[in-house]
């Protein structure tokens, strides 16, 4: 009897630790995936995120979240790769191969799977073979979306276009521009061209560490009226003569009734490429890379690319496939079609080496001291 009860408790035992482990089994598949985005503020429209969440519950039964953290400085990005604490990240393209960083070659970033992201073929082709995505055969970057670090001006206060950089020092325009209070580089970049240095000289610090080079530079951060953070907002101009910007705050400025552009100083303007790539947090989670290079897809397609990139944020579209999409006026705002653009015009900001990382900043930071960040009154 005994023996009896004993092998049906057994039984019963192992048929209970059945339906546990089968129960669990269905929790954890029923449980969200969460995918962890750090980019730029902006990039992720509420409707977009929603948009993909659905599709990817349609397409692949599995419920997806997309958390999504901004940064304010493109140096935010390294120790939340390094601490796997982040899964998609969308760098500019002078910081993959920063020796400071070199998320490629300590393998930070794992390799783009191309056959999940079937857009990259529009890519413009020479962003496709650009250096800074790929070694050894893989890419670990695709590009999303392209502009200037540009002069822009309000074309109700000033009716002709600047020519040169060097407006912005013109006493006319004193508490009148505001600029970025991160972009060390690029303002650094401006300063340079503004006082005739050589493209190939504007980030050598040997170069740039004198006397007149640093007055110049105090003088931008001093007669500025203010300075945006991170991307520039509509607020943050508005009123205002002049400004450097990412391109953000353009639409919004228009759609309130101030009309802004961006100029095309004869000196050349600082461009960059943002790019998302994919860390290694998704190594040992394959669902979850597949999850990551689906959105990068759905960034490169016509629809986010017209929708987004150009109509809601007035950046420029990185793929070629979109032509047939655009007014007029776009296609000028954007200058599709200009001859030699980026050979003559845009100067890609390349990777720096460290002493002229910290050199700039040295020389920023000398310009910055006492310089409050909140704006002041009018």
């Amino acid at each position: 009897m005994n023996k009896t009860l004993k092998k049906c408790f057994g039984g019963g035992l192992v048929s209970l630790l059945s339906v546990l482990l089968f129960s669990f089994h269905l929790s954890a598949h029923a449980e969200v995936d969460v995918l962890r985005l750090l980019i730029w503020e902006g990039h992720a429209p509420p409707q977009h995120i929603k948009k993909f969440e659905e599709y990817i519950k349609t397409k692949y039964n599995r419920a997806v979240k997309l958390n999504i953290k901004y940064v304010v400085g493109s140096d935010d990005f390294f120790s939340s790769v390094r601490s796997r604490s982040v899964d998609l990240v969308m760098m500019t393209h002078h910081h993959f191969k920063d020796e400071r960083f070199n998320y490629i070659k300590n393998k930070l970033l794992l390799p783009l799977d191309l056959s999940n992201i079937p857009n990259f073929d529009y890519v413009i082709p020479t962003l496709q073979t650009a250096d800074y995505l790929s070694s050894h055969g893989n890419v670990y970057a695709s590009p999303v979306s392209q502009g200037p670090y540009g002069l822009v001006y309000n074309t109700t206060l000033l009716r002709r276009e600047p020519q040169s950089w060097n407006i912005l020092w013109d006493p006319r325009f004193k508490k009148q521009y505001v600029i970025g209070a991160n972009e060390y580089i690029y303002n650094v970049n401006i300063t340079a061209l503004a006082m005739g240095y050589p493209r190939d000289s504007i980030s050598d610090f040997d170069k740039l560490n004198n006397i007149e080079f640093k007055h110049k530079l105090r003088q931008l951060t001093t007669n500025a009226h203010s300075f945006w953070i991170g991307v520039d907002k509509a607020e943050d101009l508005e009123g205002k003569s002049l400004a450097t910007s990412w391109g953000d705050s353009l639409c919004p400025l228009n759609q309130g009734g101030e009309s802004w552009k961006t100029a095309e100083p004869a000196e050349g303007t600082l461009c960059w490429v943002d790019n998302y790539s994919i860390t290694w947090a998704l190594k040992d989670k394959p669902f979850l890379k597949i999850v990551a290079e689906e959105y990068i897809n759905g960034l490169l397609s016509t629809g986010y690319q017209v929708g987004q990139i150009i109509r809601k944020m007035s950046l420029c579209p990185v793929t070629t496939n979109i032509n047939d999409q655009l007014t007029e006026e776009e296609k000028e705002r954007i200058q599709l079609g200009t001859p030699n653009l980026y050979n003559e015009n845009r100067i890609l900001q390349h990777s720096l080496s460290r002493r002229n990382r910290n050199g700039l900043l040295y020389l920023w930071n000398e310009a910055m001291k006492g310089i409050r960040l909140e704006p002041e009154s009018n």
